[in-house]
């Protein structure tokens, strides 16, 4: 009778009973045990072989507990990681986006800066110009006020002048000396001050108030060609007293002082010789109702080409000064007298000046000479 037997791996093939091998679980109790084909299965009901399965499956579940905790483990180790850096994610995540923020605030804050710093840099442009403007204004003021001092020291100067010599002249005959010459004809150029004003005189102790104004670089149609000399009424202490409207005549002189320098009174000096007579119907020769009348006399005294000679050619200008004589006419004298009354020595008391201009009209009339 043939029997059949199935292997411990559970394949299924004939086997040869008197064929003895080794116990599958040899490595374990079954050692060294050879076992004919015919007797495996008693041999595997031994409890030799029984304990040899019983410690195989225990050592396997071992095994697999081990390596199923070794897996937990892994794993617990993996998710604690991951949850770590989960948890560092998430804080970088909140860093970054409080980083987000505070960027964001901060770019506001520069942009807001910028608007501040753009207005204060508007601001301080405004007083900048501003500061640049009053400090013109300031040095505009200054000026002025130099100008203005500088006119009263003159002003001052004029009065004292005035004042020491006001009662002295009753004569109807002025002398006016005028220095500087060069520096108030370039005032009168520049239009700083484009005139000067003689001192006020009498016509005798009881009469007319006047005085004379000068512009060195002409007046109206006269301006850079002539200079321009004119009589101004002022209001006196006898108007009430007087005769108007002023209607006598009015005669000018420019020495010539070189010429009687240099000779001595030897050789006959050119003197500027104008007269005019008022217009009755001017205000300027009206009874003053203000401090001065309106000026009126002779635009076109004398041709500025002439007067701004060179020094050492200038009959006029002697060291940077002119002298201009004024009369009154009240005698009528005749024009041609004129250059001999001008020439006469103005040191001479009144009263041999009348004298000696009484001769020379009675020599005259006795020569027929007009």
């Amino acid at each position: 009778m043939n029997e059949t037997f199935s292997k411990c791996d559970g394949t299924d093939e004939p086997l040869d009973v008197s064929y003895k091998r080794s116990c599958p679980l040899g490595i374990y109790d079954c050692r060294d045990i050879q076992i004919n084909r015919n007797s495996l299965q008693e041999h595997y009901l031994s409890e030799q072989h029984q304990r040899s399965l019983v410690r195989r499956i225990q050592q396997f579940i071992e095994s697999t507990n081990d390596d199923s905790t070794k897996t937990n483990i892994d794993k617990d180790k993996e998710n604690t990681s991951i949850q770590s850096i989960y948890e560092k994610l998430s804080i970088l995540t909140q860093n970054i986006e409080t980083t987000y923020d505070t960027l964001d605030q901060l770019s506001s804050d520069v942009h807001r800066c910028n608007n501040q710093n753009c207005i204060l840099a508007s601001e301080l442009k405004d007083i900048k110009d501003a500061y640049t403007l009053e400090n013109a204004h300031i040095n505009a003021s200054s000026l002025n006020q130099n100008v203005l001092k500088h006119d009263m020291i003159d002003l001052k100067e004029e009065i004292n002048i005035a004042n020491e010599r006001i009662h002295d002249e009753y004569n109807g005959m002025m002398v006016w000396k005028i220095t500087d010459i060069h520096e108030k004809r370039t005032d009168a150029q520049s239009e700083r001050k484009t005139s000067v004003y003689s001192y006020p005189f009498y016509t005798s102790k009881c009469g007319y108030k006047l005085c004379l104004r000068l512009y060195l670089n002409g007046d109206g149609a006269a301006r850079d060609t002539h200079l321009s000399l004119f009589l101004v009424i002022l209001r006196g202490e006898y108007d009430a007293l007087l005769e108007w409207p002023f209607s006598y005549r009015v005669s000018f002189c420019l020495c010539d002082q070189r010429t009687m320098i240099e000779t001595n009174g030897t050789t006959e000096p050119k003197h500027i010789i104008e007269s005019f007579r008022p217009d009755p119907n001017s205000v300027s020769f009206k009874r003053p109702t203000s401090t001065m009348n309106i000026a009126s006399g002779i635009p076109k005294f004398f041709p500025l080409d002439q007067f701004n000679r060179p020094a050492n050619e200038n009959l006029y200008v002697v060291n940077d000064t002119i002298f201009i004589k004024a009369m009154i006419d009240f005698a009528k004298v005749p024009r041609s007298l004129l250059p001999f009354i001008f020439r006469m020595d103005i040191s001479l008391p009144e009263h041999i000046r009348q004298k000696l201009i009484e001769n020379e009209i009675e020599r005259r009339q006795i020569q027929n000479i007009n």
